[in-house]
């Protein structure tokens, strides 16, 4: 390994190609992280020699270069191991700056910039060798454009600026133009400043000097022995942050070299699906939001590996799995297997509500909860019948549906759902196996609750406290679906409805007892004005309000309007307002308090038990 100090122009002096390995991530780098700093360092150097200061050269980073074998008249090649975004960039730069001076009328350094940006003479493949610098796939469009448009009009003409109707500002165009435009205006504003006395041919060629002799870089070339991937797992975090998709697609295609698969085949059939844009988005998990990419592989790799991934050590594992289990004969192999999970992640991520995985992956967002991924990743991955499928996600669905109801947590479900991977991955992925590995847990970390249990907490449990307004809802709609069936019309649901007490929640000045008297306040329990047994009265029905038995579904504007009236003053408005099942239930009631509470919770019970069963279960 050899470092060496060089000039921007000698980078690209002479006939030579960098090559970027079609495996290493798109250009990322930005205005205000990097090509904001990088003027700044450039304008400096300019400034100090228009102004005739000394001053030592200014070093601009490192970069990682391989050389490669030719032959023939093929132009000499070095591969990019680390610090693509550094040299596309100064490409870009030295770009706008060949148009620039073209557009000052300043042609010879134009030309001479051109020097820098296109080989000439004879080549294997001019229409690849004759660019200084060959990005990845995705980002060869925009990089080509740069260099052969040779004025911004041209480069205009290729990407324009698009504003859609109704929008309020342009649609972005691609990084490499924003980078030229943003460089074009810094050069552009520089040689108009009124602030120095150089007339401009001078000025272009202050510039052009500074750019030859006072922006340093240095280039690490590697030998023989040495090991690219090392080298780059030592240099990932220089400049922009690398994803650990990014490392492991580095680890495995330089794998895929070694081992003489073709890495541009394997790269386009397997893995250039993975590098749009959906899978560097962003996705809740926890109290953090992670890119999809490495949800997935942290996913992918807890169940290959049947042991808890941590995203910080996500690239480090998968290297030992594959070092230490050799799980796969082939490069291709392993990326087979990986795009096979890669497109069920994708289901999960992006769901068909009219799908059992659909449905259930709605139900988990409702629930926050992504430590079953890997057990229903290994599911979909079984080959099971769609029958066999959907009854294992109706099983899962249920326990942990009855879980939240009975407020038994989730804080061992990481451990819990893993356990219960390596019990079907020792035996098979079916519904009776995974049932019996449900039933069989004992305790409330990770009982499965039967229906009495279930039932308990249904008829007890503050569900709008404990279970939440979002999962209530959740219920209460999967319960209103039933309702429709088998006689009654389909109604499809497009109203944004809320949970509404039917008892308010501010019950006391409308809902007076049997007895006539009015509820306990919270004062009242404390000046000992009120009798102990109106103290009881009110306890008890403060804890039936959060019942599932009193709770329905309501618009907005509707639950607004009816608020905390009385029950004969908000019946009739429910009534001629809401189509839903659920509220005609209370058509033929003429009051309201906990025993009606209780006896429409039993039947809604009866609904939930159906819903969501526990396997043995008389439900019907």
């Amino acid at each position: 390994m050899k470092p060496y100090s060089r000039s921007i122009f000698d980078l690209f002096d002479g006939k030579r190609r960098y090559e970027v390995p079609l495996f290493q991530r798109q250009y990322v780098w930005n205005l205000e992280d990097h090509w904001e700093p990088l003027w700044e360092d450039i304008e400096r150097k300019f400034i100090q020699r228009l102004n005739g200061a000394a001053s030592t050269p200014h070093f601009l980073g490192a970069m990682v270069l391989d050389q490669r074998r030719v032959y023939g008249n093929a132009v000499p090649v070095q591969l990019v191991i680390d610090g693509q975004q550094r040299l596309t960039t100064f490409q870009i730069f030295l770009s706008t700056f060949r148009d620039v001076c073209a557009a000052v009328g300043q042609q010879a350094y134009a030309e001479e910039c051109a020097r820098y940006l296109q080989n000439t003479g004879i080549m294997e493949n001019e229409k690849i060798e004759k660019y200084k610098l060959w990005p990845t796939n995705l980002d060869r469009k925009q990089f080509t454009d740069v260099i052969d448009s040779s004025s911004k009009a041209e480069l205009d003409k290729r990407h324009p600026v698009v504003r859609r109707k109704y929008q309020r500002t342009d649609d972005p165009r691609p990084k490499m133009i924003e980078c030229y435009h943003f460089f074009y205006t810094q050069i552009t504003a520089f040689l108009k400043s009124e602030e120095y006395p150089q007339p401009l041919p001078e000025r272009v060629a202050t510039m052009h000097e500074a750019l030859r002799s006072a922006l340093q870089v240095v280039t690490v070339e590697l030998e023989g022995d040495d090991d690219p991937q090392v080298i780059f797992e030592t240099l990932n975090a220089r400049g922009e942050p690398l994803l650990p998709s990014d490392l492991l697609r580095n680890f495995i295609f330089l794998r895929a070299a070694q081992k003489h698969e073709s890495q541009e085949e394997l790269y386009a059939e397997f893995w250039l699906p993975f590098d749009d844009e959906f899978w560097r988005a962003l996705e809740k998990q926890g109290r953090l939001l992670r890119p999809r990419s490495d949800i997935f592989l942290q996913h992918y790799l807890t169940l290959h590996r049947r042991q808890e991934i941590l995203i910080s050590h996500l690239y480090n594992e998968y290297k030992d799995w594959i070092k230490a289990s050799n799980p796969f004969p082939t490069v291709k192999e392993e990326l087979e297997n990986l795009s096979k999970y890669r497109t069920f992640f994708r289901e999960l991520i992006q769901p068909d509500p009219s799908t059992p995985i659909g449905r259930f992956s709605a139900f988990l967002r409702i629930f926050d909860l992504s430590t079953v991924y890997p057990l229903v990743l290994g599911m979909m991955g079984a080959g099971l019948g769609d029958d066999e499928l959907a009854g294992m996600l109706e099983d899962l669905e249920s326990y942990i549906f009855r879980r939240a109801v009975c407020d038994l947590g989730t804080k061992n479900y990481n451990r819990f759902f893993l356990t219960v991977v390596g019990k079907l991955g020792k035996s098979q992925f079916t519904r009776a196996n995974l049932q019996a590995a449900l039933v069989e847990q004992k305790g409330d970390s990770v009982i499965w609750p039967d229906d009495a249990r279930f039932k308990q907490a249904w008829l007890t449990k503050p569900a709008y406290g404990a279970v939440g307004p979002g999962r209530v809802q959740f219920a209460l709609r999967e319960i209103e679906k039933r309702l429709h069936q088998p006689r009654a019309e389909r109604i499809e649901i497009l109203s944004a409805l809320i949970v509404e007490h039917v008892l308010p929640d501010k019950w006391i000045e409308e809902w007076p007892f049997a007895n006539g008297n009015r509820g306990v306040t919270w004062l009242e329990q404390f000046d000992k004005s009120r009798s102990p047994e109106d103290v009881e009265a009110t306890a008890k029905r403060d804890r039936a309000k959060h019942t599932f038995g009193n709770l329905t579904l309501l618009t907005q504007p509707l639950n607004s309007s009816v608020s905390n009236a009385a029950f004969l003053t908000k019946k009739p408005e429910i009534l001629k307002n809401s189509a839903l099942a659920l509220n005609r239930y209370f058509q033929d009631k003429e009051g309201w308090d906990e025993a009606s509470i209780t006896k429409r919770g039993e039947e809604l019970f009866l609904h939930a038990m159906a819903k969501w069963p526990y396997p043995g279960s008389t439900a019907t």
